[in-house]
């Protein structure tokens, strides 16, 4: 039986002038369906690095990536594309939300572009997530006049629109209040819960660990610590 994604003796290497950047070296682990994992570490421990490789986002210098048993590398451009809409929502640490576009616009963004569902069922799908990430008040609001905080909610609004297997969360915590936190943590936990998804998150938020099934800690490129918290 396949992981839902296995990350095989994974190198990434950049150039920053004359200098080598080892963000990753020779990592390995896989992740089965279902639940929340943390990906715990300092800054520049890989994190990021490790999101945008499951997510098709960037290459690996050596190893594999595999989801449901595909090598994604081995895609191309619009296979990939296509991959990153139908099953994967991201959730960014910088948003990346349209800006000439509303709350509700943002939202409902990734079922247009996928054609996922009819207008009006996607429709009433955004303003439900919207409603739990506590933002019903600004649905028709342009995202430009919104707070960081708000502005976080909505992207993660954004990420579970399509439904999708695995979400990528980048530091999903960083802009909001302990409670708020919560809140959009515990719509994660539902959405793992009720719709068979996997998150997977970035963090350095301790506090994120109560609602996570597993941990896995990188340090300067390297897996150093991988336990079970439940």
């Amino acid at each position: 039986m396949n992981h839902l994604i296995e990350i095989k003796n994974i190198t990434k290497s950049y150039q920053l002038g004359e200098t080598t950047v080892n963000a990753l070296r020779g990592v390995n682990f896989a992740i089965d369906a279902g639940g929340i994992v943390a990906l715990m570490g300092p800054s520049g421990s890989g994190k990021s690095t490790l999101l945008n490789l499951m997510g098709a986002l960037d290459t690996p210098t050596a190893g594999k990536v595999f989801v449901n048993g595909t090598d994604i590398e081995g895609m191309s451009k619009n296979e990939q594309a296509s991959f990153r809409n139908a099953s994967i929502g991201f959730i960014f640490q910088n948003f990346n939300l349209i800006p000439v576009l509303t709350t509700l616009e943002n939202v409902i963004l990734p079922a247009q572009l996928g054609r996922a569902n009819h207008e009006g069922k996607f429709t009433d799908r955004a303003k439900m997530l919207l409603d739990q990430v506590g933002l019903k008040e600004q649905i028709h609001q342009s995202v430009n006049r919104l707070s960081g905080g708000q502005m976080q909610r909505v992207a993660i609004a954004r990420a579970l629109m399509n439904k999708p297997p695995i979400i990528l969360a980048d530091e999903p915590t960083a802009n909001l209040d302990h409670k708020t936190a919560d809140t959009v943590l515990k719509v994660l936990q539902d959405c793992c819960q009720n719709e068979g998804a996997t998150a997977i998150i970035a963090t350095h938020d301790h506090n994120v660990l109560k609602f996570c099934r597993r941990i896995i800690q990188v340090r300067d490129g390297l897996l150093v610590k991988d336990e079970l918290t439940r």
